[in-house]
């Protein structure tokens, strides 16, 4: 095998997993129910009330960082954002906030 494919193959794979967002990653791969319960305790962890999550919306991606929307109910709906960081870092706030940040609306795509 050339030197050049091997090189490929290994920038490949480093591009693959090296520079991916694990916690999306992670949440991403996670059943609903498993979605709306870890959301729940980020966003109850954050200070926010939010006695259950209903939904979770994958909005997109801003940069690097994932964001994610949260339905709490007849409550407010939040934005999580999932930092592309070693310490796996996330931000709650609520949907005013993330669209000051650039995001639409919460629950519509990027």
């Amino acid at each position: 095998m050339n030197k050049q494919i091997v090189l490929g193959i290994v920038f490949v794979t480093l591009t693959g997993s090296a520079f991916a967002n694990q916690l999306h990653d992670k949440v991403s791969a996670m059943k609903e129910s498993g979605r709306r319960t870890f959301t729940s305790l980020l966003v109850r962890q954050s200070g926010a009330e939010c006695p259950a999550v209903q939904r979770t919306f994958f909005q997109g991606m801003l940069e690097k960082n994932a964001v994610w929307n949260v339905s709490c109910g007849t409550k407010n709906n939040y934005g999580i954002v999932f930092y592309d960081d070693e310490a796996n870092t996330t931000r709650v706030m609520t949907c005013p906030a993330l669209k000051e940040l650039g995001a639409p609306n919460c629950f519509k795509k990027f």
